[in-house]
């Protein structure tokens, strides 16, 4: 049995296969392939040939691109548009549920299914940073969002009269030596004591904590990374194998 996963985003779509034994289910296992192609783009035929999926989820941020589901629906036995109404293995305690971005519900669903019965921090990095908490009851209590690393830099730049835009990268120090520096080492080592903020005060009200790294910026901070702190690019696709698995097979 193999799942495929079509995660859109704006500007990039992945496309994720995931191997199942129904017999025993191991939902915690790495894609056996991810392939990321730009938005509109559809997958080749030869990668549905190749893994020959037996059903399928889509998830879309924004528009649906045009003639993507009816190719899915007409390769795939069993298709599905992910959506608020479909069965998850958590609940969501936000107040305006409707307005929870379905991605973070995901990401969480994914955290859920890596560390079943552990609360969980999920922070998820791409152009705002998303601070989500997942009660070690499978209770999504709700979450924070900041701007990102490229918004920090951009803002610094645009309303200020003299300040340079300046690239992210891994390697920053702990202090500036220079207003390049100084810049990076403000926006990189802000959000990782921003981070490390958020980590100190829920591990001390939760014990058994794990705190999940996600999304497209995580480069720059995994090996800054510390116990109870993992890094998990697939988090969101393994949330939505497991939404798939819930609304498919069971």
């Amino acid at each position: 049995m193999v799942h495929l996963v079509v995660d859109k985003g704006n500007s990039a779509c992945k496309w994720a296969f995931f191997e199942l034994d129904l017999q025993r289910p191991d939902l915690k296992k790495e894609p056996l392939e991810v392939v990321s192609l730009p938005t509109g783009e559809l997958l080749p035929e030869e990668w549905l040939a190749k893994y020959r999926p037996d059903a399928c989820i889509y998830a879309s941020v924004g528009k649906a691109v045009p003639g993507l589901t009816g190719y899915l629906q007409e390769r795939v036995p069993f298709f599905c548009r992910y959506t608020r109404e479909m069965k998850i293995p958590i609940q969501n305690a936000y107040r305006s549920p409707e307005t929870l971005g379905l991605d973070r519900l995901a990401a969480a669903v994914g955290a859920w299914t890596l560390a079943p019965g552990r609360a969980s921090l999920i922070v998820d990095m791409g152009t705002a940073i998303t601070y989500d908490f997942l009660d070690r009851n499978g209770v999504y209590r709700g979450g924070n969002i900041a701007p990102g690393i490229w918004l920090r830099l951009k803002v610094l730049h645009e309303e200020t009269a003299a300040l340079p835009l300046v690239e992210a990268q891994a390697d920053f120090p702990e202090m500036g030596t220079d207003t390049e520096t100084a810049i990076r080492a403000g926006v990189m080592q802000g959000i990782w004591y921003e981070l490390e903020g958020y980590q100190k005060k829920y591990i001390a009200e939760y014990e058994g904590l794990v705190t999940f790294l996600t999304g497209g910026d995580i480069n720059y901070f995994e090996r800054k990374a510390k116990s109870g702190i993992f890094a998990a690019r697939n988090l969101v696709l393994t949330g939505l194998n497991r939404i798939l698995y819930e609304n498919a097979h069971i």
